[in-house]
């Protein structure tokens, strides 16, 4: 865990170096991909996070003029269950458009577009935990999402993109990232 929220850290100071720590991690001592145990790093560290970050909902109830009580477990519900969902359909749009970024002869590596996605949604969590524990609204939380797109742009060689498809690759990627989180808490709150 502490591994994981290193790397987070680090991809916020300085996304390129980060991604390139990831690449270095991801790295066996045979010189083959695949060290990063994608599973353990979903249930052990990701999970924890958003749960974590979902529940700092809560501390707004102490704020005067905050939510009540059942306000912020719908808060708190709303959080986790867009941060949760959005990791798989994020997963499931790179799956369906990396391979038209590729050519014939390359190919995706999947592993890594599911690292890549949980380490920006796991950003955006940090960022929903800055806007649930600071008082007072500030527009600067509210442009930080536009930070992780910063980080993914910085990404695309760890997962391999052609220079040539850096654009479509660019904007596929926010759509799923940022999309899928911020889609899915609009939808949760306009049903709640």
């Amino acid at each position: 865990m502490l591994k994981f929220l290193a790397n987070i850290l680090q991809l916020i100071i300085s996304p390129q170096k980060g991604w390139e720590d990831l690449e270095d991690d991801d790295y066996r001592t045979d010189g083959r991909r695949g060290a990063i145990d994608i599973r353990r790093l979903y249930t052990s560290c990701f999970i924890p996070v958003i749960l974590i970050c979902s529940l700092t909902s809560f501390i707004r109830m102490m704020y005067d003029g905050g939510p009540d009580f059942l306000e912020a477990l719908q808060m708190a519900i709303i959080e986790f269950f867009s941060l949760f969902l959005s990791y798989h359909l994020a997963v499931y749009i790179f799956s369906a458009a990396m391979p038209r970024i590729f050519s014939d002869d390359e190919h995706p590596d999947q592993r890594r577009e599911a690292i890549m996605v949980l380490y920006s949604i796991s950003v955006i969590a940090l960022i929903f935990l800055l806007g649930n524990v600071i008082k007072v609204r500030i527009a600067l939380i509210q442009l930080l999402p536009f930070y992780v797109v910063f980080i993914i742009w910085k990404g695309a060689r760890f997962i391999g993109v052609p220079e040539r498809n850096i654009g479509f690759f660019m904007i596929m990627a926010s759509l799923a990232v940022l999309g899928s989180v911020y889609g899915l808490n609009f939808l949760f709150n306009f049903l709640l």
